[in-house]
């Protein structure tokens, strides 16, 4: 079974986003009725193929675990990829709640489904 994406019906608030997280989507993630931009480059709304979500993964030693505990501060980080045909854009290192954030604004601009891959509470999904 294939998991699709379903269109939203209402854009997400930006209330559940940290100022360090405004500060983040907006110097790297842009929409418009038309497009999304990802650090200047775009893809047309109807032409995504597919979004992925996957925990970044970390190096299991020191260096690993310094990144995640004192440069992230223990939190656990996402990437965030949209896909059309061979081109993708991906939104790296997000918190949780900045990842579900782009997740739910793409789907909020979506008018079809899209194939979705990540966690299942981060935006409505069908399987068909």
């Amino acid at each position: 079974m294939t998991v699709f994406m379903l269109p939203g019906s209402t854009a997400p608030q930006e209330y559940d986003l940290s100022e360090a997280d405004r500060r983040t989507l907006l110097a790297h993630f842009e929409t418009t009725n038309y497009e999304m931009v990802v650090d200047g480059e775009g893809i047309d709304w109807e032409k995504i193929d597919e979004v992925e979500v996957v925990i970044a993964s970390r190096d299991k030693g020191l260096s690993g675990w310094f990144i995640r505990n004192i440069y992230f501060g223990g939190q656990e980080r996402y990437h965030v990829g949209v896909y059309s045909g061979r081109n993708e854009l991906v939104l790296p290192n997000l918190t949780l709640n900045a990842a579900k954030y782009v997740v739910r604004t793409i789907a909020y601009y979506l008018r079809k489904r899209v194939i979705y891959q990540g966690p299942s509470d981060f935006v409505a999904t069908i399987e068909a």
